[in-house]
């Protein structure tokens, strides 16, 4: 009995919900010329369908000194930091929530997408947003940060559709 019970709390513990992620658990890297981004993931798990990951990002710009900043989300350039994860959500069937990080234009953007609704994810009305942040250096405050550029309503695509397009201002 007792080697019953141990193998259904790993079975559960080994199940992790079916999202299409972008980022799989664990560290993703993005170098580029200005520096190296690390997409971190994790699953915060519930252990029913309310489990769900979280993305952090880390940022260590080109230098022999540079050290790795923890990178918040703002909504505005002067804005005080508050949210230094992203969480992607997902029912059953498709994702609600995700988020992509973009070399473009010599810059580094992350998108994130996010299915809204007025009762179910299943609406007939359901329509996709997508954010656009900027990765900047606040040289008053000397640390790097996501800074929002801009909001659209991309209309009937999945959340994987408007993350899989390429960016645009």
């Amino acid at each position: 009995m007792k080697t019953l019970s141990y193998l259904l709390l790993a079975a559960a513990i080994a199940a992790a919900p079916a999202q299409a992620q972008q980022y799989k658990p664990g560290t993703a890297t993005i170098a580029s010329a200005q520096g190296t981004l690390r997409v971190n993931s994790g699953l915060v798990n519930h252990f029913n369908a309310h489990s769900f990951y979280v993305y952090s990002f880390q940022w260590q710009p080109q230098g022999k000194d540079a050290v790795w900043n923890q990178v918040p989300l703002l909504a505005k350039p002067d804005a005080v930091p508050s949210e230094f994860v992203f969480k992607t959500t997902a029912t059953a069937d498709f994702p609600l929530s995700d988020a992509r990080v973009v070399q473009a234009g010599g810059k580094t953007w992350l998108s994130t997408a996010q299915l809204k609704y007025e009762d179910t994810p299943y609406d007939d009305n359901a329509s996709v947003e997508v954010k656009r942040y900027e990765l900047v250096r606040q040289p008053d405050e000397d640390r790097w940060v996501f800074v929002l550029r801009s909001t659209r309503n991309v209309g009937k695509k999945t959340v994987t559709q408007a993350l899989a397009a390429p960016p645009s201002p």
